[in-house]
């Protein structure tokens, strides 16, 4: 009898104690789920509420109403250069070379053009730097009208071409006149700026032009059948680059840093998002698909300092003392111009250059 109460006080004892185990099982399994709740939610406020550096810089950047411009405009619409500490202003122009004369002036701090305008603006002055290409694109077209008796190429001959002066424009002008046996002598230039050539062609006022993918359109738009174009590149790319003043690369060098992270989370951005980007740019520029794709189609978005750049940068200097552009009878050193260091640090395989 005794064994047999000892037997069953053990299994009541036994039960007791798993049943005191399995309580304190199902109370950290409670805790656990807790915490990992409570880390989830963390998380998805941390990542729907990003963090942002406690110090602000402000930068004043100038860029040109067009798309292929995309980069700074999605990383200053999708906050990649708040979540990098900067307070960037926009400021928008009809073409890249105005926001440079701005950037000198002391009214924006960067400034996105071609790289034509750093190749001719080196020859003067020794403190612009380029940072880094936001695009690479093929969107210069020459633009005539048949009724002013244009229907080839070599029809441009004694016409009146509108053409903005010193420009990555004039540079294929040069490149496409070369391509069909014209000398330069033999059409008549007008200086215009992009958007009044739009004017000026659909006014009859010159008989031909050379201009931005963008610009063609609207004049296609105006005059329909009476033009005609052709690609003014011969397959060769430009470039629009970031610049800076020697100063700001030397004084704040963090601000640099940070502008190449934003423009860098964009360029994955685009790649990723593509529809979405096209969206955004039509928005902020106001046109329709067809002609947002007419030059989307025509460019890449990658941030890089490139041997390609700086070989067309030697050319576009060289056109520059051949078309008496500029006063001088060597191209400076434009490796000096490019502020390799930046993009370097941050990614080093999209630096390039060999000299």
């Amino acid at each position: 009898m005794d064994l047999n109460k000892g037997e069953s006080e053990g299994i009541f004892f036994n039960r007791e104690e798993s049943a005191s185990v399995q309580m304190k099982r199902k109370g950290t399994i409670f805790l656990a789920a807790g915490l990992f709740i409570i880390f989830a939610g963390l998380a998805f406020f941390l990542f729907r509420h990003p963090t942002y550096p406690e110090k602000v810089e402000k930068l004043r950047v100038g860029v040109a109403a067009n798309p292929i411009c995309a980069l700074i405009y999605v990383a200053h619409q999708q906050g990649f250069f708040k979540r990098h500490g900067l307070d960037v202003t926009i400021e928008s122009y009809p073409a890249g070379a105005y926001a440079v004369d701005d950037l000198l002036s002391g009214k924006v701090d960067v400034a996105a053009a071609a790289e034509s305008v750093l190749a001719l603006w080196g020859f003067k002055r020794k403190d612009l730097r380029g940072i880094g290409t936001i695009s690479a694109s093929d969107t210069v077209e020459v633009i005539a009208r048949k009724d002013h008796g244009i229907e080839k190429p070599e029809d441009l001959k004694g016409k009146l071409v509108g053409v903005p002066r010193g420009t990555v424009n004039d540079f294929f002008l040069s490149v496409f006149l070369s391509i069909n046996n014209i000398r330069l002598g033999e059409v008549r230039m007008v200086d215009l700026k992009p958007d009044e050539i739009v004017t000026a062609l659909s006014e009859g006022k010159i008989d031909a032009a050379v201009n931005f993918t963008l610009f063609v359109d609207e004049i296609k738009k105006r005059l329909a059948d009476k033009v005609l174009s052709w690609p003014a590149q011969g397959g060769r790319n430009f470039y629009f680059l970031l610049f800076t003043r020697e100063e700001l690369v030397k004084t704040r060098p963090n601000v640099i840093a940070a502008l190449l992270k934003g423009v860098l989370e964009a360029e994955t951005f685009v790649k990723k998002h593509e529809k979405e980007v096209q969206d955004i740019m039509k928005n902020i520029l106001g046109i329709d698909q067809v002609t947002l794709m007419n030059t989307w189609s025509k460019t890449r978005f990658l941030v890089r300092l490139d041997q390609d750049l700086l070989t067309l940068m030697e050319d576009e200097g060289r056109w520059a003392i051949k078309s008496k552009l500029v006063d001088a009878e060597t191209i400076p050193d434009y490796s000096t111009f490019l502020y390799l260091e930046g993009l370097r640090k941050i990614k080093p395989e999209a630096v390039g250059i060999s000299h």
